[in-house]
């Protein structure tokens, strides 16, 4: 398990800038880790620019942010990222590089957990509604929020003893292999569950193995994702704000009562403990 001190002494800033044509400036800070988020600017742009970032050969839109004069996104670097991604970030306008930059990546163990489960229940992970819950939480990610929602750092949204620890390896049953995306927290049925941060809600469903599920988008690319609810306390599109209550922990989906957290940046999924610390400029 990874602590919360941990987090609060390795989140040194990493700061870089590169040069291009123009005043063009790019600017990631956070942990350049395996399953971390980077907090990617671009200065010296005007508002009608326009640009994209590429990162380990995917392109994500940026917002901007008229206060900071810059456009920004929350970067996120995959589990599996190697060390050094090829062509590392770029930025692009017009189709055209204007930026780039190497990053190094530093490669992450997040522990290894084996279950054995009964071989019906997983057989029923594989089921076509099951990947339709799957893909309609990623679908709500598809469109960029250009807003920050967000002020100051995330909080945790249950206030419970952590039972199994992001980015675990899985084996199931000695054969089939995943990884946990998200964290679990061991909260009782019907415990509230907060948001950690101000969003709105982009998403509601009750489904299968995910159970009652509910997705916050915080905006600048970043979501957070909430699952085994017992019912929610919370609209489809409504504004929240950091600590309001926005559902209950429950077991649907067949679980112990338990709340699986995760937050991802542009559907990919990413440590949550990473955002109780931001950069100053961007709480």
């Amino acid at each position: 398990m990874i602590s919360r001190r941990h987090f609060l002494c390795g989140l040194a800033a990493l700061a870089v800038t590169a040069s291009s044509r123009g005043q063009a400036r790019l600017s990631l800070q956070g942990t350049a880790a395996q399953a971390m988020p980077l907090f990617l600017s671009v200065l010296g742009l005007g508002e009608t620019a326009e640009p994209e970032m590429e990162w380990e050969n995917q392109r994500y839109p940026l917002a901007w942010m008229p206060d900071r004069q810059a456009w920004r996104g929350v970067l996120p670097i995959s589990i599996d990222c190697p060390r050094k991604p090829a062509s590392g970030v770029r930025i692009y306008q017009a189709q055209e590089v204007i930026l780039q930059r190497d990053v190094g990546v530093k490669p992450k163990n997040y522990g290894m957990q084996y279950l054995t489960i009964n071989e019906s229940t997983l057989a029923s992970y594989a089921k076509p509604q099951n990947k339709a819950d799957d893909q309609a939480i990623l679908d709500c990610m598809k469109k960029l929020d250009p807003v920050q929602r967000w002020k100051g750092n995330f909080s945790s949204p249950c206030q419970a003893p952590e039972t199994t620890g992001f980015g675990q390896r899985r084996l199931y049953n000695g054969w089939k292999k995943s990884w946990h995306k998200g964290l679990d927290l061991g909260g009782y049925d019907g415990q509230p569950v907060q948001a950690p941060a101000a969003g709105r809600v982009v998403h509601l469903a009750r489904g299968l193995v995910n159970g009652n599920t509910l997705v916050l988008s915080h905006g600048l690319g970043l979501f957070s994702v909430y699952l085994h609810l017992s019912d929610f306390e919370s609209s489809l599109g409504q504004d929240v704000e950091a600590g309001q209550t926005i559902a209950y922990v429950g077991g649907t989906g067949g679980f112990a009562p338990h709340l699986h957290w995760e937050v991802r940046a542009y559907g990919v999924p990413v440590h949550p403990k990473a955002f109780y610390q931001l950069p100053a400029d961007w709480r």
